[in-house]
């Protein structure tokens, strides 16, 4: 009498694979792998078709998106474009991480000059909202402090182990003898979503 024992379930490229070991006697053999549609129903475990559906899920997903990276502050009624050259608005600090990165962001806005774009920084609270929009999908900050230093200071954007974003601009108004640093941490309770 010739018996199947399944010996091996396994998930190679997404496709169920079973060995299965035929006995007749004394002899034994190895039958050829049986596909996922024969084998799934009958021999493959659940515990295994829920790790391989674990392991598709996780796969990394890139998503590009040519918007134009955006900040808002509504207790300040503020909806800009973030660039990279502080003369037209908001900028980007050089060699700085972006929203989602785990890493220290930087923005530095003129305060009187320009498009003084940051001409009202000084009037955020703890707790005020700050939104930054990159590549498609809002990021929620909160305000957690803020601090006035020396404009020789060169290391305020330092990486520190954890995500938080920094917006930086003169101080006092009219002069640049110092730096406002407003300090703002991800709202981790939120779940973000693309936003247009």
């Amino acid at each position: 009498m010739k018996t199947s024992v399944p010996i091996l379930v396994s998930f190679a490229m997404g496709t169920l694979v079973v060995l299965a070991l035929h006995w007749n006697g004394s002899s034994a053999r190895a039958a050829e792998p049986v596909s996922s549609a024969v084998a799934a129903p009958v021999l493959a475990e659940p515990a295994a078709v829920a790790r391989a559906a674990v392991v598709r899920a996780s796969a990394p997903r890139v998503v590009r998106v040519d918007s134009p990276a955006r900040i808002s502050i509504p207790h300040l009624h503020l909806k800009l474009e973030v660039g990279n050259n502080v003369d037209d608005g908001p900028a980007w600090w050089p060699v700085t991480g972006r929203p989602g990165g785990r890493d220290t962001i930087a923005i530095a806005g003129h305060r009187t000059t320009h498009t003084h774009p940051f001409l009202d920084l000084d009037r955020l609270e703890p707790g005020n909202a700050i939104y930054v929009r990159w590549q498609g999908v809002a990021y929620r900050y909160v305000m957690t402090g803020r601090r006035v230093v020396s404009n020789q200071q060169r290391h305020l954007a330092d990486a520190r182990g954890f995500e938080v974003l920094i917006l930086s601009t003169c101080t006092p108004k009219g002069s640049s003898g110092h730096r406002l640093l407003v300090y703002a941490r991800p709202d981790t309770k939120l779940v973000r979503a693309p936003v247009s």
